[in-house]
């Protein structure tokens, strides 16, 4: 369920594209399979990609200078390519998944000796997991959820040998 910013930048986006009300509603039911922002079956998923295309509608129409660009004028509306460039492209990780893998290595380390806190270290949990050499940023959706899985034992194990108490996440 979306929150009530995230329910204010919809219609930010759809108000600066003079986008009317069927043709926004279209839209966020293609991207999100829901035809309001009040459903509860809302994914934050689903609205990045309607985002996305009140995004592309909005920044298509002031370069045919059917409006004028919003940038400098609505706060809320800055870089143009801000929600399509969170997308994941190629079916790789989503911004979700990249924040959590950054936020699980990052706890990791709390617990891990000097020497194993090194990007080394986490390309080896990644190699484990995949069975591929690659970093955090090249991993498919698939591959994301392996790697939060061998973080989360990673770091149950670390907890487990050094017996401290996790900070709370």
């Amino acid at each position: 369920m979306l929150n009530r910013k995230q329910k204010m930048l919809l219609h930010i986006y759809k108000d600066a594209a003079g986008i009317n009300d069927p043709t926004y509603r279209s839209i966020i039911q293609s991207s999100a399979g829901v035809s309001s922002a009040g459903d509860s079956r809302f994914s934050q998923s689903g609205f990045e990609h309607a985002m996305a295309k009140l995004e592309t509608v909005l920044f298509q129409r002031v370069h045919a200078r059917e409006i004028a660009d919003p940038r400098g004028l609505v706060k809320w509306i800055g870089k143009e390519y801000y929600w399509r460039d969170k997308l994941p492209k190629d079916h790789l990780l989503n911004a979700r998944q990249r924040y959590t893998i950054e936020q699980l290595w990052r706890r990791l380390k709390e617990f891990l000796p000097d020497d194993k806190c090194t990007d080394a270290y986490l390309r080896g949990i990644i190699k484990k997991a995949t069975g591929r050499e690659t970093g955090p940023l090249e991993l498919s959706r698939a591959e994301a959820g392996l790697v939060l899985d061998a973080l989360r034992d990673r770091m149950a194990s670390a907890i487990k040998a050094c017996n401290k108490e996790p900070v709370p996440f």
